[in-house]
Formats: structure tokens, sequence, C-alpha cells
């Protein structure tokens, strides 16, 4: 199946839903409307193990959860999306949570704040939240994923970044240890990967549609290589070719000291 956020834009009432297509008749699943006694914004999705969808609101701070079955409730509102202060200056300042990424081998979800910068892990069991300690706050962070060695990719549409980020106690702190310029034009928004090395960034034009300009027809899709992943790979490789000179000169003297034994004896 397919998911789809839905948050309708003026002159459209105010609603925001999740959308459930089958990929193979391409049916609607079922749609679901996200409730809110407060204004709210649905913006990304995540999917864990069970078909649970997990879709933040950005305005409201807080996650919905929608089982297989189509069934919305507020999942977690947890106070620590709103103890951290926001700079109201800032253009994105009305968009907190916002992407969202589900990690499998601990059961809990990656969360980004656009306007405070912060990741939180929210446990999938009961809705608990902590805070990410990063060694550097992110500038407007957007779209989240999880790579398969574990490494996170997050964007940001506001200084045109990709960062990779990792960490080594399940993501009470981390790190990041890259960041990527993307340029200066389409408005990264979404990132996805595929094995280990692949790297794909949605260049959404989000800011043509805030305005209203709605004539755009295609939009970019761009593969984006690490650099600093890239010199890694070839320093792994020449240490892995420096291996394999030291076994063949070893094995070579070996040899040669086996035809000078063997020689000595025949003599």
């Amino acid at each position: 199946r397919i998911l789809a956020v839905i948050h309708a834009l003026q002159p459209l009432p105010p609603f925001n839903a999740l959308a459930a297509y089958d990929l193979n008749s391409g049916n609607r699943l079922f749609l679901s409307i996200l409730h809110s006694d407060e204004p709210a914004l649905a913006n990304d999705v995540a999917v864990d193990s069970n078909g649970n969808a997990y879709v933040t609101n950005s305005i409201g701070n807080f996650i919905w959860k929608i089982d297989d079955k189509g069934e919305a409730s507020i999942f977690s509102k947890s106070m620590r999306f709103t103890e951290h202060p926001v700079d109201r200056d800032t253009p994105y300042s009305f968009y907190g949570l916002n992407g969202i990424a589900y990690v499998s081998s601990g059961g809990y979800l990656l969360v980004a704040q656009s306007n405070t910068g912060k990741i939180f892990k929210v446990d999938v069991d009961d809705g608990t939240v902590r805070h990410v300690l990063l060694n550097k706050d992110l500038t407007c962070p957007d779209g989240v994923v999880l790579r398969s060695d574990g490494v996170v990719l997050v964007v940001s549409p506001e200084v045109n970044k990709l960062w990779l980020l990792k960490s080594n106690n399940g993501w009470g702190e981390g790190v990041v240890y890259d960041e990527i310029d993307l340029g200066d034009e389409g408005c990264p928004t979404s990132v996805v990967a595929r094995e280990r090395d692949k790297m794909y960034v949605l260049f959404g034009y989000l800011r043509e549609g805030i305005l209203g300009k709605l004539e755009r027809e295609s939009f970019k899709i761009e593969e984006i290589k690490s650099p600093k992943e890239s010199e890694d790979e070839n320093i792994w490789i020449y240490v892995m070719i420096g291996f394999g000179l030291v076994y063949f000169l070893y094995w070579r003297f070996q040899m040669g000291q086996l035809v000078k034994n063997m020689n000595k004896k025949i003599n």
C-alpha cells in the first residue's frame, strides 16, 4: 500500500487526513480524518512493523496514530515537544513537528522539529518522548529517513542542506558527521534511501506553492552522494589493497624459504 498525508489549503474547507491505497489495484483502502480541537497541519508519515501509521502535526506539535484499519487517534502530545524556545522572526517559526522515521530495531520514532532544530525519540509503545542530544542544532529540518546501516538522513528546505547523522547508543545522543550542500534551487523537502549508498532528494518547489504559483508541471528528484563517505570508502579500499599486498609478500617469502629448504635436502 501507499500512504498520502492530506492537508487542505484555502479556499477548501480546512481538514487533515491520511489516505491509504492498494498498490496493485489502485483502490483506496481508507481515508482517515485526523481530528484536532485546535488548528492543525498534517505533515509527514512513518509506518511501524505492525502497519500502524504515525502522522506529525506541525502546528499542534503532536503525533496522530492510525492503525491498519484506518482508525485514528492522538498518540503523543508530550510537553517535550514545546519546551524549547522558538525564534518567532524566522519564516518557519510556525512549523513544529515535521519529518518522521521509524526505527524497527528499537521500536521507536525519530521526529524532527523544524522551528527548534531538535530531533526527538518517541517510544511507539507508550508515546514517551526524549530529546536526542546532537553536537549541533539543525536549521529547519524537514524530511527524515533511516538508512539500512542505521544512518539518519535529514533534509532542510530553508538552508538547502542534507545532513547525515549517526548514533552509537540507540539515539540517546547523535552526531552530525556530514553536511551536503544541495544548491539554491528547488526547495528540498524529502529524502529517501536505497541500500547503503543510494540517497535521493525530492525538490518540491514548496515556496512556489505557498505563494500561489501553481503552474509548475515538473519537479526534480536528484541522487546525492556523500563526498565524505566516498572518501572513507576509498581509504578502506586502499587499506584492503595494503593488507593484500602484505599477505602476498609474506606468502612469497614463505614459498622462497620452502624452496630453499627443499634444495638443501636434495643436495
